[in-house]
């Protein structure tokens, strides 16, 4: 045997296979990954909107004010 068909069966051997569970099994990590993340959208927008209706007492409590919960009720899941 050469020099050269050896590299080959050591890489050849070294190399992941890559099989039809393995795949369905990176697809449903990415479906995952997606989920949470369209979830967490989902309750940033939520905190948003409440935020924005929150009277002016309950924002003196936690420490905002009401241009400042304005601007973050007007940005989108986004940001």
């Amino acid at each position: 045997m050469s020099a050269l068909s050896n590299v080959r069966e050591m890489a050849r051997a070294d190399a992941p296979t890559f099989t039809f569970a393995r795949a369905m099994s990176l697809l449903a990590g990415l479906a995952v990954v997606g989920v949470e993340k369209v979830m967490t959208c989902a309750e940033l927008s939520r905190s948003r909107r409440q935020l924005a209706q929150l009277d002016e007492r309950l924002l003196r409590d936690i420490g905002v004010d009401r241009a400042t919960a304005r601007f973050e009720a007007d940005r989108g899941f986004w940001g």
